[in-house]
């Protein structure tokens, strides 16, 4: 009955802060309550959702567990788009309980209209408000369970939680809970054994220090693990005496043996207190303090392993990590990464659904148990990312692994489902882990290798390589991600704009390219070639595209007057990543008829090969924009190989003729041979060229007999801020309606 209360009871509670939330922030899609441990008290969506449980795996300790010395509201964009504000909630400035996650979609949170500054005032009082209920209610249970029981073990459980507080989820936490545990129930011989994810840890003490440990683990996994099976809580087995031995272990003994359950609840290992120092048998009270003890190691153990494979997971492996970098401090050599990717993986989940790959993913890591050294610590990091930590290993021992592991899944990885099969096949980078090295840098250089491993064909082995350039360039790509994350929550990119010039003397309608600039965190500025390689690689580019076309509409939309009266022409780039989003097209329509500018005013570049990697779509979404009254250019044309051959079948306004063409165009005959073909080509199928990377008199007098329409570069104009730009077309349109 008081169980049924506290649910009735937690449920109101979660129905009333979900009611409240909505209220005050209707545009959220919904909102989420993680604790301190990061597990997910209560969702407003009542689904799962892995992508917010990832990104909350990821925050930093100091902002989950109210550390952070801010103790403000964090905006971050996720890789879908989406938008989220995260909370910190405490019962009091002492009292952090965890953090409220705040889920907007990506077009509302990509909006110009979307305040984020607006949004923490208007939800910071509701989120205390929630934290201190919930600090009540939690104030209001403890009370009444010290007010239940005031017996010694309960004071000692107590003082044993005390004790695990912030304790690490590795190995090392568990040996603190297995020595202590047998310390205080006097145990001669206490052991965790967990055969399935290789866990032995064990307490011994000074009567029984000479014990054949291996053969009495033997006893336990052989004889006395089966017998637990059935059993939900500690049992007290009785070990017979050996006639005629005088060693202590071997006179007879009581031993507390306490099974421990996977996810499934099923039997996975145990923990053991055998014999008692003094030889006074086991109590109730002990058997209590067993069971609770055993729920602490299966929490340090389900916070440390994977739950599909049994392997340990990213946060086990990390302290792992740490703890092994300890070690290599104390003695000479180094350790060794292998990285594992399963290649293929998304075609399995794609062809025969989920449910396939999950079971690729498990054989997978059964077949790194079955070829792991003793030694060795295997990890399940990301969904098909596996690593091993080899301690003290050789470059040539760990080639000798992944080699094994990688010809062995040849067998084990194949998928057949009717007349359909797909072979899974394994991508492999090592790198090596020294004492001086950090813990994150071996992690990345054994990533690195391995994206190595695909790029070069995949199914191989690749070894880390610092003089690497390849290696180099995709490892500033990564670190150049977090400023780019960083650009985009803060919106503090740098937006200007160069002026496109007709080269007839008739034509003088404005027109500019809005362009793209970041700062570094020096201030200095970031190349674009630099911010576009690691935007494209990982597929941040439709954000960066939705971030410019919004904040480029919102600066335009304060000269509406403008535009209508004296028309210019904005371009903005748009790349083929944002071309492959189904949603692009209703976003930019939204933004624009929001923004009030007309249609008129823009055109869109697109670059040749992005069209064409996907002609159908692009056309289809290049008609619908058209329609509506903007201008389409295809940007660095000339570039591909079959050009001519799809142009005639392309519906565009304008040819930006490839700035390879353009460079060199006075010394190279070919190159002004190509650029007057694209200009005759253009002009029968009555299309505009412009040319790139005019930088002198001579480039522009010479595409100017070529037939070229426009002129872009430093010869013809400089970048300016966009704001500036727009200051000095209005002025001078001011200027002359006052003379």
């Amino acid at each position: 009955m008081v169980a049924n209360l506290d649910e009735f009871l937690a449920r109101k509670h979660i129905n009333k802060a979900k009611g409240l939330l909505e209220s005050l922030a209707p545009r959220a899609q919904f909102f989420c309550f993680y604790d301190v441990y990061r597990n997910c008290a209560w969702s407003s969506s009542e689904t799962d959702d892995f992508e917010i449980n990832n990104f909350v795996a990821e925050l930093p300790a100091a902002i989950v567990e109210g550390t952070d010395s801010q103790k403000s509201m964090l905006r971050r964009t996720l890789p879908s788009g989406r938008t989220v504000l995260v909370f910190p909630v405490f019962g009091d400035v002492h009292d952090p309980l965890g953090i409220i996650v705040t889920v907007f979609s990506r077009n509302v949170g990509m909006s110009s209209s979307f305040d984020p500054d607006a949004l923490q005032d208007t939800l910071l009082p509701a989120v205390q408000m929630i934290g201190e209920t919930y600090r009540l209610q939690q104030d209001l249970k403890a009370a009444e369970s010290t007010a239940s029981s005031f017996d010694k073990e309960l004071a000692f459980v107590y003082q044993v939680d005390e004790m695990l507080h912030g304790a690490s989820r590795s190995h090392a936490s568990l040996g603190q809970l297995i020595g202590r545990s047998g310390r205080f129930l006097n145990i001669a011989y206490s052991i965790l054994l967990l055969p399935s994810k290789r866990i032995r840890i064990s307490a011994t003490h000074s009567s029984w220090k000479n014990v054949n440990r291996k053969s009495l683990d033997k006893y336990l996994i052989d004889k006395l693990l089966p017998e637990l099976e059935g059993q939900r809580g500690p049992i007290i087995y009785e070990i017979p005496a050996i006639e005629g031995s005088d060693n202590p272990w071997e006179r007879g003994y009581q031993a507390l043996l306490c099974p421990i359950f996977d996810n499934g609840g099923n039997v996975e290992g145990m923990l053991a207190q055998m014999g008692r120092v003094n030889q006074k048998p086991f109590e109730p009270s002990h058997m209590r303090f067993m069971s609770h003890m055993t729920r602490q190691v299966e929490f340090v153990i389900k916070q440390s392993f994977d739950a599909m494979t049994g392997l340990m997971n990213r946060s086990g492996f990390e302290t792992q990590l740490h703890e092994s970098s300890i070690a290599l401090a104390e003695t000479a050599g180094c350790h060794q990464i292998v990285y594992f990717d399963l290649d293929n993986m998304q075609l399995v989940n794609d062809t025969f659904g989920h449910q396939a790959g999950d079971q690729v993913i498990i054989r997978f890591a059964q077949l790194l148990e079955r070829v792991l050294p003793k030694n060795a610590v295997a990890t399940r990091l990301t969904e098909d990312d596996f690593v091993i930590l080899l301690p003290h290993g050789t470059t040539d021992e760990a080639v000798h692994l992944a080699e094994k592991v990688r010809s062995e899944s040849a067998d084990e990885l194949g998928y057949l489902q009717g007349d359909i099969s797909l072979q899974v096949t394994v991508s492999v980078g090592i790198a090596e882990y020294s004492a001086i090295a950090e813990e994150s840098t071996a992690l990345t250089a054994a990533r690195l290798a391995c994206d190595a491993a695909k790029d070069h064909g995949r199914d191989r082995i690749e070894i880390y390589d610092e003089d690497n350039q390849s290696a180099i360039r995709r490892y500033d790509d990564m670190h150049m991600v977090a400023q780019i994350q960083q650009a985009l929550d803060n919106d503090s990119f740098i937006m200007l704009a160069q002026p496109i010039v007709s080269l007839a003397s008739d034509k003088q309608q404005q027109r500019f390219e809005v362009l793209l600039r970041m700062n570094d965190i020096f201030g200095d500025n970031v190349s674009s070639q630099a911010l576009f390689s690691a935007a494209e690689r990982y597929q941040l580019m439709p954000q960066i595209d939705r971030w410019v076309v919004s904040h480029t509409l919102a600066r335009l939309s304060a000269h509406v007057d403008f535009l209508q009266e004296k028309p210019a022409i904005f371009a903005i780039n748009l790349s083929g990543q944002s071309l492959g989003d189904d949603e692009i097209l209703n976003f930019i329509e939204e933004e624009v008829a929001s923004s009030g500018v007309p249609w008129e005013s823009l055109c869109f570049e697109v670059t040749e090969s992005a069209a064409v990697s996907n002609l159908k779509k692009a056309q289809a979404f290049i008609d619908a924009l058209r329609h509506q009254g903007c201008k389409f250019s295809l940007d660095d044309f000339g570039a591909g190989l079959s050009s001519f051959a799809y142009l005639k079948n392309f519906k565009v306004d304008t040819l930006k003729i490839d700035g390879s063409f353009i460079r060199d165009i006075t010394e190279n005959r070919i190159s002004e041979s190509m650029v007057a073909a694209i200009t005759q080509v253009a002009k029968v199928m009555e299309l505009e060229t412009v040319a790139e990377y005019v930088e002198n008199d001579a480039t522009r007098e010479l595409i100017t007999r070529l037939g070229v329409d426009c002129a872009q570069g430093f010869g013809i104009g400089k970048p300016l801020p966009l704001d500036d730009v727009l200051a000095q077309l209005t002025g001078a349109l001011q200027s002359a309606a006052g003379s």
